[in-house]
């Protein structure tokens, strides 16, 4: 079972949270719960959990802050964000941070298990990689995680490798030795996962989804994601709106 700590300063949200994401269906355990962020860090760092499912907007410290102090921590555990408001400069920040879901409030069904299945995944794949306990195993997970929180910045293997004092060729070699892809494949894979989801549970317009996950250009943006999706990401969304209309 994976790990989960809650955060919200409503007490409410924290039982409809636990209602409404099927944590015990995908495998997850809830371990803790808080309504501040002061009180769950000092938690998080002891008792790192795989998944952190926290609100933004909380009195002294914002769900943003706590993330942040999470990461100084070097801990890599999933986020999913619980928000009353869809602001674009909120997700801007939240993506940088690497959230695995941005879901609005009230909670959806059909859009928390969405995000919960792609923070499943994600746990998996991570857990399925091979690895030695030795100093290059330790710096390509170190790698991959700054990978996680990093890939909606402009970021090539050669700034990635300075990153880490590495030669970019060996750094190369890592990608296609562990994950049997390219740098690449693996940051178009990031972005393209979190434009998925963005298209899914956001009304940002397609220009803005496209900058969210590091994307200056919307053509190819469009190009890429078509590339890896079948569909555009107008027509990905018009597709998933269509299936959820049909459902209800």
């Amino acid at each position: 079972m994976y790990k989960v700590i809650i955060i919200d300063d409503e007490p409410w949200t924290i039982v409809d949270i636990e209602q409404t994401f099927a944590l015990d269906d995908m495998g997850f355990e809830i371990i803790d719960s808080f309504r501040t962020p002061q009180k769950a860090l000092p938690a998080i760092v002891a008792k790192k959990p795989d998944l952190v499912i926290t609100d933004i907007r909380m009195p002294g410290m914002t769900g943003l802050e706590l993330m942040q102090k999470v990461r100084q921590q070097h801990i890599s555990c999933e986020f999913i964000v619980v928000s009353g408001y869809s602001d674009f400069s909120y997700a801007k920040e939240a993506i940088a941070y690497g959230v695995a879901g941005y879901c609005l409030k009230p909670l959806n069904p059909d859009e928390t298990a969405l995000c919960l299945k792609r923070v499943r995944e994600s746990l998996d794949k991570r857990g399925a990689v091979p690895g030695l306990p030795t100093y290059i195993d330790n710096n390509f997970e170190k790698i991959l995680n700054y990978m996680n929180t990093h890939f909606s910045e402009k970021i090539t293997l050669k700034s990635l490798a300075a990153e880490f004092d590495m030669n970019p060729n060996y750094c190369c070699s890592l990608f296609a030795k562990y994950l049997d892809k390219t740098f690449s494949q693996h940051l178009t894979q990031l972005r393209i996962n979190e434009a998925q989801s963005l298209l899914r549970n956001s009304s940002y317009s397609l220009e803005q989804v496209a900058s969210l996950v590091g994307y200056s250009d919307y053509f190819y943006f469009s190009k890429v994601f078509k590339k890896q999706c079948t569909y555009s990401p107008k027509e990905y969304r018009k597709l998933f709106s269509a299936t959820k209309e049909s459902s209800q």
